[in-house]
């Protein structure tokens, strides 16, 4: 009796084991990355410091629901959006500008979805923003469906895919311009 009941304790003793996962917690100052995180490709359409009228990012969600951003260069998020460059967002190095057909001159124009003009240079060049320095109120609720409920709100994942393709759309556009 006593050796099956030990028996039975090893069986499930064993079995528990086997079927759970073991997290190593993420500790302060550590680089390492914690045993889950999802990362995505992400912008902001804020001015950076170094004077770039939209944020490029890349947004990761940890498994003990912390977050972390890492604000890069347009060059650098394009190399990596394009899967020339490693990438914690796109790990399999896919071209995402062709599965998700978008034309990478959407990224000259993001920055005409918030400003009115140009703001950082001397020429006026026009953008489509009906606000001062923001897009106006009926333009933010065409922002609304990609996440945006304030101009600096971050937009990432499935929606940020949504919303370049929505900027390469010229009815979008006009649509946008037209509010």
């Amino acid at each position: 009796m006593i050796r099956k009941a030990i028996l039975f304790i090893i069986l499930i003793f064993h079995f528990l084991v086997s079927n759970s996962q073991v997290i190593i917690p993420k500790e302060r100052g550590s680089h390492e990355e914690p045993v889950y995180a999802k990362h995505y490709f992400a912008l902001r359409l804020v001015p950076t410091a170094q004077s770039n009228a939209v944020t490029y990012i890349l947004y990761s969600f940890f498994y003990d629901s912390t977050k972390n951003y890492q604000i890069i260069t347009k060059h650098e998020f394009m190399s990596q959006f394009s899967g020339n460059n490693k990438s914690k967002a796109n790990p399999k190095g896919k071209n995402l500008f062709n599965e998700y057909k978008i034309d990478p001159m959407v990224f000259e124009y993001l920055w005409k979805v918030r400003y009115p003009e140009y703001p950082f240079g001397k020429e006026k060049i026009p953008g489509w923003a009906g606000g001062n320095f923001i897009p106006n109120e009926s333009q933010m609720k065409m922002l609304k469906p990609f996440g945006v409920s304030h101009p600096a709100d971050m937009i990432y994942g499935d929606s940020l895919i949504s919303f370049l393709r929505a900027v390469s759309d010229a009815g979008w556009v006009n649509r946008y311009k037209a509010r």
